[in-house]
């Protein structure tokens, strides 16, 4: 996905609570050059604090209507609701919500649907 998307020319980022070392070691894994990466240590917040998505979208020079986060927890859509971030939460396990979570613009397992999304929305 992250390649299709790379190559339609979508700008990429990455936001995690991990340290900036581990964050670069997971980008180098996936084999895709990212615009942006966040982490924790840089940002001096852990998700769903805003500051951290607000970083993001400062660094990406957009404004959160022209992103789409794709989360991969549920706490993550308080932190993105309260910035206006629209959220595709990739639920891959299947997971329950907290019963006061913000909704996804898009709830799914799998990553699949997230190319079409991007095109409609672009």
């Amino acid at each position: 996905m992250l390649g299709a998307l790379r190559r339609e020319r979508v700008p990429l980022g990455v936001v995690t609570n991990c340290s900036e070392e581990l964050a670069a070691k997971a980008i180098a894994c996936t084999g895709i050059e990212f615009d942006v990466a966040v982490a924790a240590e840089r940002a001096g917040f852990y998700n769903p604090n805003p500051r951290t998505y607000e970083m993001a979208l400062d660094e990406l020079g957009l404004g959160p209507s022209r992103c789409l986060f794709v989360a991969g927890s549920a706490y993550d859509l308080f932190g993105t609701s309260s910035v206006g971030l629209p959220t595709y939460w990739h639920d891959r396990i299947g997971m329950t919500p907290p019963s006061n979570a913000p909704e996804p613009i898009a709830h799914h397992r799998s990553l699949y649907p997230l190319v079409e999304l991007v095109r409609a929305v672009r």
